[in-house]
């Protein structure tokens, strides 16, 4: 095994090896397999962990983004799911399986003030309905939309009470992908609070 400076070592764990370049330490995770047909043993790498440093110790990597950043609008409209459970069921016995797709135009038309396509690839909800994008509403669907936006905008209405903000604070709530896991930005000062009062969590919705 390589000499290397105690400030180097306590960085090392099971699992893991060091490869100094010049009179620079690098951490990386490995493994070891057996080579086929002998039994020498060879270390395989799993991945770069991160710089170590005297000064500064073990400094993590920093995680490449691999795929599209997508970002969906999140908290306004959740929130409106989580309000609207009896509305929703009410659509599901008269739509049946146009209902979702009812319900997402009737929330978008509500709080976005439009329900096309753009708008309902932009929000969260295509997530929680999948395949809502691909359907196609008839005449008596779109009145449903008209009247779903209006019985939505009810339900928040008397949750908010007097509190004129909270739909644009809810509204500055996105959820990122980034690398194939969701991300929630940050939430504005008293929305949790908020939720808490109303008994809503978003998480429980998914």
């Amino acid at each position: 095994m390589a000499d290397y400076p105690d400030w180097v070592m306590k960085h090392k764990r099971k699992g893991t090896y060091i490869n100094r370049v010049k009179d620079k330490y690098y951490l990386y995770a490995a493994h070891s397999e057996r080579i086929p047909g002998t039994n020498k043993v060879r270390r395989v790498s799993d991945g770069y962990i991160g710089r170590i440093t005297e000064k500064d110790g073990l400094i993590p990597a920093r995680e490449k983004v691999s795929g599209d950043v997508v970002v969906y609008k999140y908290g306004l409209h959740m929130t409106a799911l989580a309000l609207s459970g009896l509305i929703l069921k009410g659509l599901r016995r008269e739509y049946r399986e146009a209902a979702n797709r009812v319900f997402v135009e009737g929330v978008l038309l509500a709080f976005e003030g439009n329900s096309d396509e753009e708008a309902i690839s932009e929000s969260y909800l295509t997530v929680i309905f999948p395949g809502i994008i691909n359907q196609a509403l008839n005449e008596r669907h779109k009145t449903g939309v008209e009247r779903c936006s209006r019985m939505v905008k009810d339900k928040f209405s008397k949750a908010c009470g007097d509190d004129s903000l909270i739909a644009s604070r809810l509204g500055k709530v996105y959820a990122v992908y980034i690398n194939k896991k969701r991300f929630l930005s940050k939430m504005p000062d008293g929305v949790g609070e908020w939720l808490i009062k109303n008994d809503i969590d978003w998480e429980g919705l998914e």
